[in-house]
């Protein structure tokens, strides 16, 4: 739960649908498993598992919807942030629903386990007292850790302006021996253009706007932008490419942009394709 909080308030990270859905199952669990667990409840497996295994359910269903294209795009997510938008891709393979699938896989696995034992003739469940000292010591430290990574996050996103940030030359996909102002690709074609109208809908529409009239709390207007007009080429690209943090000194509405229009597969070419489109409407 702190964590998810972390990706949404400190990181910036626009929850989806999808993912406020997940939040709905995941939370309650929090207290459920605090309190029974202090109450020594034998209930308890019983009130999580219906929000565990729908939870579980979901983030799967969530976590292939984002890393295979045979799932499409649910009508759930047309509005805001779209459900294939992934903002963390650590290793290639983790993201964020992948996370709440393992928390969730975790707790159901645990109420298994419990019920199996009480249900073994055993009598392990009446016998057994479960320990509560843990519990204070683990909300108190995940709390911790949670205050810690936002005080860090904020002393770096205040200090962003005396850091040592890469320059555009030492982006590898740049080429700025040329005129900085040239096109970065070949002359737009209506093929081109065709390809970065559908590539923004896909990609950047969500938040920015179809039109680029942006969308309130998610993107700024890019349509008779000033910001944009002021853009090089290569600034755009190094900016669609790298995307920005909720604190950066210049990011108006404290969301975060995900890097490549949060897809990894973005090429260059496409994101050429993408800077001639929204150039077009200055």
């Amino acid at each position: 739960m702190m964590g998810s909080l972390y990706f949404s308030e400190v990181s910036g990270f626009t929850p989806c649908t999808l993912c406020w859905y997940q939040r709905i199952l995941m939370y309650p669990l929090a207290g459920l498993l605090a309190f029974g667990i202090l109450r020594r409840d034998s209930h308890l497996p019983h009130l999580v598992l219906p929000f565990s295994l729908l939870g579980q359910g979901v983030s799967v269903y969530h976590f292939l919807l984002q890393k295979t294209p045979y799932l499409g795009s649910p009508s759930s997510c047309g509005v805001g942030v779209t459900c294939t938008t992934v903002w963390i891709d650590w290793f290639g393979v983790v993201t964020i629903p992948l996370l709440a699938m393992a928390g969730f896989m975790i707790i159901t696995t645990g109420m298994l386990i419990v019920i199996a034992a009480d249900s073994g003739g055993a009598g392990m469940i009446g016998t057994y007292r479960w320990p509560r000292w843990p519990v204070p010591l683990i909300v108190l430290a995940v709390v911790g850790i949670y205050l810690a990574g936002s005080y860090r996050a904020g002393k770096v996103y205040f200090s962003l302006p005396a850091m040592d940030i890469p320059t555009l030359e030492d982006l590898p996909f740049i080429d700025l021996s040329a005129d900085p102002t040239a096109t970065p690709g070949p002359t737009p074609t209506p093929t081109s253009m065709e390809n970065g109208e559908a590539l923004y809908s896909q990609q950047c529409a969500s938040c920015h706007g179809e039109n680029g009239e942006g969308a309130d709390g998610l993107g700024t207007a890019l349509a008779d932008s000033p910001y944009v007009s002021g853009l090089t080429d290569s600034e755009m690209m190094a900016l669609i490419r790298n995307g920005r943090a909720a604190g950066a000194p210049d990011n108006r509405t404290g969301v975060a942009m995900p890097g490549s229009g949060a897809s990894a597969n973005l090429t260059d070419e496409q994101i050429v394709d993408i800077v001639n489109y929204v150039k077009s409407w200055q």
